[in-house]
């Protein structure tokens, strides 16, 4: 038996993918139970390694797909 398209899609969304939409939202995610308002370099890093998602390998695209995550959550 294999997923259904909208099987991946959920995964995906809750960041149970290893592709880069999957990466982002599993780390936005973990970044949206924090109590601060503003998300510094530390907090972030340390999100992406609970996360098991490198954080040097994030780039402007990404950091703009992973504010606009933020802002949906």
């Amino acid at each position: 038996m294999g997923f259904q398209a909208w099987h991946l899609a959920a995964m995906e969304e809750y960041g149970l993918t290893n592709t880069n939409e999957g990466l982002i939202n599993r780390v936005a995610r973990r970044l949206a139970d924090s109590p601060n308002d503003v998300i510094d370099n530390a907090e972030f890093r340390d999100a992406c390694i609970a996360c098991n998602v490198d954080p040097d390998s994030f780039t402007a695209e990404d950091f703009d797909m992973l504010r606009d995550k933020l802002r949906q959550l």
